[in-house]
């Protein structure tokens, strides 16, 4: 069976605008072979039928995700280039933990954009596990996301071959890793436990986004992944990965794809075999393109909070409780989420209490508290908000979402999760795909079914 030139074309167009690859006419046996390869389980089908058909079919289907772990490339190990390793574990990561030291803010934000089947986030968890003596007071994010659903379920098992230990350090091979029969070797569950995985389609616009947790990052490491995409696609993508950034973060690519230009107005900073980039610090002054102003898109990836409680009364320092005053404006939801945006979490945290004191029964400042409470780390705390908003709100898609991506973290909550997904699935295939949706930002009802149907697959 052969790829006529035709339908050769028409697939490279297709993927490259569901999933951003590039497959020019360097890459065109790896395209072809990967749509001529056997499909167990499914009836023979002339290719021209087959591309036909994805065209038709949503990215969530069962034949986009097969088709998606042949196209997407995987190949991972832990600690994977060293240079950039060493300069994370030296330079990069200790300052920005005396940073946060120094005002009092014990929380980091990491992302692993593109972690395959999650040797470099668990990396990431070893490092910091190494670097903080006081790790467990700290409030530690490191979102771990990748396109492949089966890449992702193997990370979340967390057992590896030798092969991908060939580059780990001594200190965390004794340390972290169990061997098991079949020579395989175990994550320690603590180390797993620091790593939230997710899917996510960096072709797409749903981040940077607190509906999908991937604002407000100290870090973010994206290697080997844009040099795949098409150049349009890497442009949006450099694009969004730098509004993802806090003020003060850090961008890390792979040699590469290094360029000053793709991650304007990021610059670099080069380090022995590395180069990372950040915000101009001379800039400082300005307003940071870390951070999407004045949108709030909610979102996470724990515990199973009790019944519905009544919103608690919130505690609101005199300065931020709303007046009559016309001299002082009201506390808004529009200000809560600028605040949000800028990183300023606690600020935030009380400016929305302070707009929920005044109206109870509008759900969406819940949704805000709840994204808040979750980049803050306390996932307790965004669970049993989210229940007050569901309360609410019951055919809220967002509230729904958001909890069952929080409660799919625990083994002995996933049915629950599940119920949560599907609910939210059955409200957002009656709204018009590329509408709005209460809560979620510009993240349209389309994105977020995808998002909630690619959770369900989550084994």
């Amino acid at each position: 069976m052969t790829l006529s030139a035709e339908t050769y074309h028409r697939a490279r167009t297709l993927i490259a605008s569901r999933l951003g690859l590039d497959f020019s006419e360097r890459r065109q046996a790896d395209l072809v072979r990967s749509l001529l390869l056997p499909r167990p389980g499914s009836p023979a089908e002339a290719p021209d039928a087959y591309v036909a058909r994805l065209a038709t079919l949503p990215d969530q289907s069962p034949a986009w995700r097969r088709l998606v772990s042949r196209l997407t490339v995987g190949e991972t190990y832990f600690f994977r280039n060293g240079a950039a390793f060493d300069a994370l574990e030296r330079e990069v990561l200790p300052a920005l933990v005396a940073t946060r030291r120094s005002a009092g803010i014990n929380r980091l934000r990491l992302w692993s954009a593109g972690c395959a089947t999650g040797e470099e986030p668990f990396s990431l968890a070893m490092l910091l596990d190494r670097l903080l003596p006081d790790c467990a007071e700290w409030a530690i994010t490191i979102l771990a996301t990748d396109i492949n659903m089966e890449a992702l379920d193997v990370a979340r098992r967390g057992c590896y071959r030798a092969w991908s230990l060939r580059e780990t350090p001594a200190w965390a091979r004794e340390r972290y890793f169990r061997l098991r029969p079949g020579n395989t070797f175990e994550l320690e569950p603590r180390i797993r436990r620091m790593v939230a995985f997710a899917p996510l389609n960096l072709a797409e616009d749903s981040y940077p986004a607190l509906v999908t947790n991937t604002t407000a990052m100290d870090l973010i490491l994206c290697r080997n992944v844009l040099m795949y995409f098409t150049p349009e696609a890497q442009r949006r993508a450099g694009s969004r990965l730098v509004r993802a950034l806090a003020p003060d973060g850090w961008l890390v690519v792979s040699p590469a794809e290094a360029s000053a230009e793709l991650f304007r107005p990021l610059v670099p900073v080069n380090f022995p075999g590395a180069t990372f980039y950040r915000q101009d610090r001379k800039a400082a002054g300005s307003p940071s393109p870390g951070r999407p102003h004045a949108k709030a898109d909610l979102w996470p990836p724990a515990e199973v909070p009790g019944a519905p409680d009544a919103p608690p009364g919130p505690d609101v320092p005199p300065a931020l409780t709303p007046v009559r005053d016309a001299r002082r404006r009201p506390a808004s939801l529009a200000d809560a989420r600028a605040l949000a945006d800028q990183g300023r979490l606690e600020e935030a945290r009380r400016l929305c209490e302070a707009v929920i004191a005044r109206d109870r029964l509008d759900p969406e400042p819940y949704l805000l508290l709840a994204a808040i409470h979750q980049e803050r780390e306390d996932v307790p705390a965004a669970l049993k908000i989210l229940r007050q908003a569901v309360y609410l709100a019951p055919d809220s898609p967002t509230a729904h979402v958001l909890r069952g991506a929080l409660l799919l973290r625990r083994k002995d909550t996933r049915r629950e999760a599940r119920r949560a997904l599907e609910t939210a699935v059955r409200l957002l295939t009656r709204l018009p795909p590329d509408g709005p949706v209460d809560g979620a930002g510009e993240v349209t009802a389309r994105r977020l079914l995808g998002t909630a149907r690619a959770y369900l697959e989550l084994r």
